[in-house]
């Protein structure tokens, strides 16, 4: 620290974003330029794992002869993965707290450290812990382990010390909680109605894994007038970020905000302004992944506070020690094993058998008549999938099966046609399979079972869907539309293997922790 410039400092407080795929003039002017502590990388910068190894490691370069930059992605699994290959895809938290296992947890934060160690990123913004309490959260879902608080607690603790013995900068998020609320923050402001307590009950997943030396946190877009009196979002809170954060649950490592660019901060104090209140509220980082004028907003407004301690030279240095720490925790000052090399070892086949061991142990049965499940392979089969994996899964057993792959949100003028299809693919099978990620799919259930034929479902989204397909006969619950977990159910639908997940929330008729065997 003693070596840093203000501007040094200053630059170490961002966590930015670029569009493209390459290291080019303008990714050199911002990264280099400004020095900045971090680079977040999203879909629209990754086309493959060697392509993106490669761009980290010229990520790395530019800042060859400073402070080494966190390299950063969202890789949760389930519906939000950034890298498809040479990594472990994991089936998603949601399906993790269908296994209630612990060790699976473990097992899953590990392999996914060490495979996007490989591919040359130092931190992950993972895992979720908010606790899905809203079923009509718009964020939330599937990316949370359920709607027990016992339970997110127990399987957030084991991923994320997996992940962290792997030596990845581990960023857990939304504090102080996400799942109780119907908003989306990238819209609008969400706010957290419930007391103090319930608040407080909330946010025990996150006391646990600071307990057990979290290395970071992400804040969350929400207003909490239980706990404050006010709908000031917690992001720049500082009764939030500092009293209780930091003093209450004595946190004192990395505290990065979500993206300042979303509306729920943008439209009402605008990024460069809300970037200073987020770090004297106590925040180390600020994320400001997308326009380039905004990432120069936020570093100009960022530099005018520090000079003129607006920012508060004490928390200025207070911010970039944590920042440090953690990249010295984790070895970021250490040198890499060679590109080539790191590009030349196949990431080990046990990390893939972690993620088929989650889908087959989280596969829910919702329901079931006692005469059409499991399958038979001598039965004409129709399938009706938005996920194509679960017509191919099928298919390898049933190469008769007749499919019909349809968009997960079709437009208004397809649907009608869709429909049409799904009833004469039903009238053409003897048993109809529909895997359903969305409402758009409950529709083909009805069209389907309307001519008398017998469907079973496969949930591969949010389990409160599947509580809707009052027509099927039986209803799988998977919990992902991942590769791994359609596989899984299609072992299930055909007897291959048990039903051994047990619900992670609570449906209508059906607790957390029950299934219907």
């Amino acid at each position: 620290m003693a070596r840093l410039s203000l501007e040094d400092k200053v630059g170490q407080l961002m966590m930015v974003g670029f569009a493209g795929t390459k290291v080019d003039g303008s990714v050199e002017e911002l990264v280099r330029g400004r020095r900045v502590g971090g680079v977040c990388l999203f879909k629209r910068n990754i086309e493959d794992s060697e392509q993106v190894a490669r761009l980290n490691d010229g990520l790395r370069r530019l800042l060859a002869d400073g402070i080494p930059p966190f390299l950063a992605l969202d890789q949760e699994g389930g519906n939000v993965v950034r890298v498809r290959d040479g990594v472990v895809v994991l089936p998603g938290n949601m399906a993790l707290g269908a296994t209630r296992s612990t060790e699976l947890a473990y097992a899953a934060g590990h392999a996914q450290g060490e495979d996007l160690k490989r591919l040359g990123f130092n931190m992950n913004l993972a895992p979720v812990l908010d606790v899905n309490l809203n079923p009509r959260n718009p964020v939330i879902g599937i990316r949370s382990y359920g709607d027990s608080v016992p339970l997110v607690s127990e399987l957030g603790r084991a991923f994320v010390r997996g992940q962290q013995d792997a030596g990845l900068v581990t960023v857990a998020k939304h504090f102080p909680g996400h799942g109780s609320t119907d908003a989306d923050s990238h819209k609008s402001l969400p706010v957290m109605s419930e007391s103090r307590e319930e608040v407080l009950a909330q946010m025990e997943p996150f006391r646990v894994v600071i307990q057990d030396g979290l290395d970071g946190l992400m804040t969350a877009h929400v207003a909490v007038p239980g706990l404050t009196g006010d709908d000031l979002p917690a992001t720049v809170h500082p009764e939030v970020l500092g009293e209780l954060l930091r003093q209450r649950l004595g946190f004192d490592g990395l505290v990065l905000t979500d993206e300042l660019e979303m509306d729920a901060i943008a439209q009402r104090y605008g990024v460069g302004r809300a970037a200073v209140m987020a770090v004297n509220a106590g925040a180390d980082m600020v994320l400001v992944p997308w326009r380039a004028e905004k990432k120069k907003e936020v570093y100009e407004a960022l530099r005018a506070a520090a000079w003129s301690e607006d920012i508060p030279r004490a928390r200025l240095d207070d911010a970039v020690r944590r920042i440090l720490t953690a990249k010295v925790r984790r070895g970021l000052f250490e040198p890499l094993p060679p590109l080539e090399e790191r590009l030349a070892t196949p990431p080990s086949p046990e990390h893939e058998e972690v993620a088929h061991r989650i889908a087959r142990a989280a596969v829910t049965l919702l329901r079931a008549d006692g005469k059409h499940f499991p399958l038979s392979q001598e039965t004409r089969l129709g399938v009706i999938t938005a996920e194509d994996s679960l017509g191919e899964a099928i298919r390898a057993r049933v190469p008769e099966a007749q499919v019909m792959n349809v968009p997960a949100y079709p437009s208004r003028a397809r649907r009608a046609v869709l429909r049409q299809r799904a009833r004469r693919l039903a009238l053409a099978s003897d048993v109809v399979v529909v895997g359903m990620i969305n409402s758009r799919q409950l529709e083909l259930v009805t069209m389907a079972a309307a001519t008398g034929r017998p469907v079973l479902v496969v949930s591969m989204g949010l389990p409160y869907l599947a509580e809707q397909a009052d027509e099927a006969r039986a209803v799988l619950a998977v919990y992902s539309y991942q590769p791994a977990a359609t596989e899984a159910a299609a072992a299930a639908l055909f007897g291959e293997i048990g039903t051994p997940g047990r619900l992670p929330v609570g449906l209508n008729g059906l607790a957390v922790g029950d299934s219907a065997r």
